[in-house]
């Protein structure tokens, strides 16, 4: 078959295919290539992140059972701990009460001369004993539980030679409050405390002078008492 271009010679040329066109054609491949590769990274940096995610939350839900576990010895742990502390708060709490009072016996006067009426036996702790020293009373003593005593005397000198057995004794100290006289009697109604001394705590950085805590522990033995005065009456 034979095609004749009856067109003018002038514009016969503008019906034949142009560069641009070929140019236009070659570039399409090329702009489908620059858009699919990134479109292919990114979706196989998605797919492998994906991956990788299952295989975390894998091992998460494999390791839920052990951390579960983690955490129930830890609060066990917590419980025992707390339960320790206040089992400890009482052993150092403990009283040793039937000691004490055989301490207190043994160190009675032998002389003799004083009835004590009424004792009652109280904790003394660190607040209450620095208020005391600040007014001069256990001064230089850790004085950790109080026997708080009435009582009466044939005289005054009963009555000191009565306190000073546990004033000069280093395991005893003594609150001496009050001397009155029975009318004509010649009897002589007191009230003391003596206090029973423990072991002294550590005191904390910049707290010299500071009471101590008391020492739970029971006391040992009273030393012998010293000779009798009368200083201790006021």
């Amino acid at each position: 078959m034979v095609e004749i271009n009856l067109l003018p010679q002038q514009e016969r040329r503008s019906t034949q295919p142009d560069a641009w066109r070929y140019a236009a054609l070659a570039l399409l491949p090329l702009t489908a290539a620059l858009i699919l590769i990134p479109e292919l990274i990114v979706g196989s940096r998605l797919g492998a992140l994906h991956r990788e995610q299952d295989r975390l939350n894998g091992e998460i839900a494999a390791l839920t059972p052990a951390k579960q576990e983690y955490d129930r010895l830890l609060g066990t742990q917590r419980t025992l701990e707390e339960v320790t502390a206040v089992a400890g708060q009482l052993r150092d709490a403990k009283t040793y009460w039937t000691n004490d009072l055989a301490a207190f016996s043994s160190q009675l006067p032998s002389g003799g001369g004083v009835a004590i009426t009424s004792m009652n036996v109280k904790a003394l702790d660190a607040g209450a004993l620095a208020d005391l020293q600040k007014s001069g009373v256990y001064t230089g003593k850790n004085v950790v539980r109080e026997f708080d005593l009435s009582g009466t005397a044939s005289s005054q000198q009963s009555v000191v030679n009565f306190l000073n057995a546990y004033e000069n004794s280093p395991n005893f100290a003594v609150n001496f409050r009050s001397l009155q006289q029975e009318g004509d009697t010649g009897r002589y109604t007191f009230a003391a405390s003596v206090g029973l001394v423990g072991q002294p705590a550590p005191q904390a950085p910049g707290a010299a002078g500071a009471a101590a805590q008391a020492a739970p522990a029971a006391p040992t033995t009273p030393q012998a008492a010293s000779t009798a005065g009368g200083s201790n009456v006021r």
